[in-house]
């Protein structure tokens, strides 16, 4: 990897930094912010979130794809991004940047700037940041309450069958909507499984969740023959939206939603800490089901 065509070649994807700001080219960019603002990083390595036959261009999208949505789960806009790239010889890292820039562009993030070194591993991280939107809020994940109900978009598991995981798409309209819907209390996004990440939400505003696996809806990418419902609760990267809302409002969702999105009522907060299901014969028992574990192997 050649570092300066690499940067010569983004600076030209790169059109322009918007006004008041100072992007690639400096030691480090200069961005004032228009409000409050989340910021967020996340990063991809070689062998565990993809593999050396995986393409570069697959391996960009994803890279910037992932990190914005956690800015959508936040209810956020994207503003803008930087982006380290430890790169091996044998990658193609002006292909791999092309699309990391693109993806960013699509969904409105300037990129300003980052840093990149030649690596054994591929390693990919992306900082973003974001801002409410107008006469809006961010959603953090420990707003809910006791009762509320939980929902998710989309559909959950057999992420890795297709190469689904290598294409996440960042809900920014839903997620940018359910900040300025009141009922909304907490969100985030399912990147480890719903398994994993509903206690995560659950713990973090103080309560426990009750999850219903046989209301969990299923991708069509989920092998019907081996244990579908685990796979839908475990598999993650899914990057849906996993939000908490006040249960008597969820009629008024159903009809209010403005979006093709499928949305569904997946389990409930509880006072009880830990994680819990319900069973087919509607007994209540402590989860079994986990989904990723980011622990060192």
């Amino acid at each position: 990897m050649d570092e300066d065509r690499l940067i010569a070649h983004v600076r030209g994807l790169v059109h322009g930094d918007p006004a008041g700001s100072l992007g690639i080219g400096d030691d480090a960019c200069v961005w004032t912010p228009g409000g409050a603002t989340c910021l967020s990083v996340d990063g991809l390595v070689e062998s565990r979130h993809f593999t050396k036959e995986t393409p570069p261009e697959a391996v960009g999208r994803k890279a910037a794809a992932a990190a914005l949505s956690d800015l959508a789960a936040m209810g956020a806009r994207p503003v803008g991004a930087v982006v380290s790239l430890h790169c091996p010889t044998h990658w193609d890292s002006m292909a791999l940047m092309d699309a990391l820039i693109s993806e960013l562009n699509r969904h409105g993030c300037h990129c300003f700037g980052g840093d990149s070194t030649g690596s054994d591993l591929l390693v990919v991280s992306v900082t973003v940041w974001g801002e409410a939107v107008e006469g809006s809020r961010l959603l953090s994940r420990s707003g809910a309450q006791t009762g509320d109900l939980l929902v998710v978009t989309g559909s959950l598991g057999g992420s890795l069958h297709k190469g689904r995981h290598l294409c996440p798409e960042p809900r920014f309209p839903e997620g940018q909507w359910l900040a300025q819907w009141p009922a909304t209390h907490a969100m985030m996004d399912l990147s480890d499984g719903l398994a994993a990440d509903a206690p995560k939400l659950a713990a973090a505003s103080g309560c426990g969740c009750l999850l219903l696996p046989g209301s969990v809806p299923r991708h069509p990418d989920v092998d019907e023959h081996n244990d579908p419902i685990r796979q839908a609760l475990c598999d993650g990267e899914d990057f849906e939206l996993l939000f908490a809302i006040e249960a008597a409002a969820w009629p008024s969702l159903q009809v209010e939603w403005p979006f093709d999105t499928a949305i569904h009522s997946v389990g409930w907060l509880i006072e009880q800490s830990g994680s819990y299901v319900e069973d087919p014969y509607g007994r209540v028992a402590p989860s079994p089901f986990q989904g990723f574990s980011h622990r060192p192997r």
